[in-house]
């Protein structure tokens, strides 16, 4: 009962302004005094708390949970799918979490990129960057950002660790691939600036990641040491490129990437987890976050760590205290950590304590930190202390009514709509598109796994019932793990006048000519030759699929997941309902990944003019 007890008291407190006094971490003055003699006045515990941001667990804030929060004065939240349920609940979660906060509002962030990061079920999910860089539209990107933006201002979520401005410079990518807004840098430069535009015209604090860059390595941080080997020069025409556009504008937190970066730091250390000398990554150098990002390139915002326990920093440090107590050091001013809070925490107020970290170094991030919120509306400084903000001043219930208007509403969903269908891009097209059915006709399609397969049926029976068609058959089939057609599949395509094949890939494993995709799609394709049936492959995916169906005769590339809109858009297309405009913004190397198959900005149409 007394855990229940210390919630409830901090619900109190949040609501009225914080009279000052010692340890309290009260702010006294107005916002045009200087933030340093309001820092002044927080507790270590305060200080070092404001510099973390965490997890919760499930979609209602526990006792427990509050308690965690409010102990240990965390700076922000960051909020994934296992947390979300609907809208109701989503804007009650964040009410809770805020008003259980302790004397400092909350960051409260999630990953809504786009595509195939997002974290909302319920929201708008728009069709990626990498299908924003296809479309080549500036309007399109910063219309992302703002529908994205809205929707998670009004579920009460106010940082979107988003966009991704990593160079997609490795086909074999499979951290980033389709995340990316393409190769190009200049490209992914200005795109990432227009949906950096909209999400700040919708009131959200906008996430650059993974600086430096996360574009050319073919291992995921997640789940080993990547590091990107080039010189000084070409990291500043290519990877850096996009940040320090983004830096220019003012962008409010740069996320660090878990990547080595040797020409800028050769710091080595052995990892006894893997057995060998490892570079530094990013996220713990004083060189790249420190000397690089804030000395070279300029950048005032926080920086916020990508997520400490993953593998490329604990097979550095050991343990995620310790990266926690390095990346400090290195220049970082908050730290993600999804769990292991207090732990950490404690390591961290150890090392002010011990002298080795000043508390003057401390001070700098939570200046920032608290300059962030107050900029944003999360928190005023009125009366003599820190109250919530102007972002707080509906009551839950209207947030409540005007966060189900606008989350996945009607307009958003068009936009969504019409950005997919303006990034889908036909590479190759041998007259078999666009496909003209009858009534009576018989469609069978290939689906790359049982989520898309609904996806696709549905998209198909969208578009032939617009085409204003009767009786037509559609039969799909699931053939995930399959290296070849099964009878039934023989039959089915025995009977089909048309034939729509979705492939899937993230990866260049999974596009080896000797894995099962080659084996089916290949298999697939002959089959519909010999019986000269028309077949359109469209690559749901990354676009590289091309690459080990040599054989296919229509392929288009739509940049997205077994979900969202792009799916849609590429069905419609093979129907003649859209007429393609997108160019590629990556280039389709061979199936070695090497050689060329396809050019950046190579992109077919069906007709002259729209149909």
């Amino acid at each position: 009962m007394r855990k229940l007890s210390c919630v409830l008291i901090s619900v109190a407190l949040i609501l009225i302004p914080i009279s000052p006094c010692a340890g309290s971490g009260a702010i006294a003055g107005d916002a045009s005094e200087p933030l340093d003699q309001y820092v002044s006045g927080m507790s270590i515990e305060e200080k070092v708390g404001q510099l973390f941001m965490t997890t919760v667990i499930g979609t209602e804030l526990s006792a427990v949970q509050a308690q965690l929060i409010n102990k240990n004065h965390a700076g922000g939240i960051v909020l994934y799918s296992y947390n979300f349920q609907n809208t109701e609940q989503t804007v009650r979660l964040t009410d809770m979490l805020q008003r259980n906060a302790g004397n400092i509002p909350l960051l409260i962030a999630t990953d809504q990129e786009g595509g195939r990061v997002t974290r909302l079920p319920m929201g708008t999910n728009m069709p990626g960057n990498m299908a924003l860089g296809a479309s080549r539209s500036l309007e399109n990107a910063s219309r992302a950002g703002a529908v994205i933006g809205r929707e998670l201002k009004a579920l009460g979520i106010n940082v979107n660790l988003a966009p991704v401005l990593d160079v997609h410079q490795n086909s074999s990518s499979s951290a980033i691939g389709i995340r990316s807004f393409g190769a190009g840098p200049q490209l992914v430069a200005d795109m990432g600036q227009a949906y950096l535009k909209g999400l700040r015209e919708a009131g959200v604090i906008a996430t650059v990641k993974h600086f430096p860059g996360h574009g050319d390595t073919a291992l995921d941080s997640h789940a080993g040491s990547p590091v990107i080997p080039y010189d000084l020069n070409r990291l500043r025409n290519v990877e850096l490129r996009p940040f320090q556009q983004a830096f220019n504008s003012g962008a409010g937190i740069l996320m660090t990437a878990h990547v080595a970066y040797p020409a800028i730091d050769d710091t080595s250390s052995y990892s006894s987890k893997e057995n060998r000398y490892l570079y530094i990554p990013a996220t713990l150098s004083f060189k790249v976050l420190t000397g690089l990002a804030r000395n070279e390139m300029g950048f005032k915002g926080v920086i916020l760590t990508d997520a400490l326990h993953m593998k490329a920093v604990i097979n550095y440090t050991g343990s995620q205290e310790e990266a926690a107590v390095m990346a400090i050091k290195a220049g970082a001013d908050m730290l993600m950590v999804h769990t292991g809070l207090e732990k950490a925490s404690q390591r961290v107020i150890d090392a002010v304590e011990k002298g080795e970290i000043s508390v003057f170094r401390i001070d700098q991030s939570v200046k920032r930190i608290l300059e962030l919120k107050l900029n944003n509306g999360i928190i005023k400084i009125s009366g003599g202390g820190i109250a919530r903000g102007d972002a707080f001043s509906l009551g839950i219930e209207e947030r409540i009514s005007r966060a189900g208007a606008i989350v996945g509403g009607q307009e958003s969903r068009a936009a969504e709509r019409s950005a997919a269908e303006k990034a889908v891009t036909l590479l190759k097209n041998e007259n078999i598109l666009p496909f003209k059915p009858e009534a009576g006709s018989s469609i069978v399609f290939f689906a790359p796994s049982k989520e898309s397969l609904a996806v696709m049926e549905s998209a198909i029976e969208s578009a032939v019932k617009e085409k204003g068609l009767n009786n037509v058959r559609v039969r799909g089939f699931a053939y995930k793990l399959l290296g070849g057609l099964t009878d039934q599949h023989k039959i089915a395509l025995g009977g089909a006048d048309f034939v729509i094949h979705g492939t899937c890939s993230y990866n260049e494993e999974e596009r080896s000519p000797q894995g099962w995709r080659a084996a089916f799609s290949n298999d697939l394709i002959s089959r519909a030759d010999a019986l000269h049936t028309p077949l359109a492959v469209m690559a749901i995916g990354d676009p590289y699929d091309i690459a080990f169906i040599p054989g296919a005769k229509a392929y288009l590339a739509v940049y997205g997941t077994a979900g969202g809109p792009n799916v849609a858009a590429g069905v419609n297309t093979i129907f003649g309902l859209n007429n393609p405009t997108g160019k590629l913004p990556v280039p389709i190397p061979g199936s070695d990944g090497t050689g060329l198959l396809y050019p950046e900005g190579h992109g077919l149409s069906l007709f002259s003019a729209a149909p």
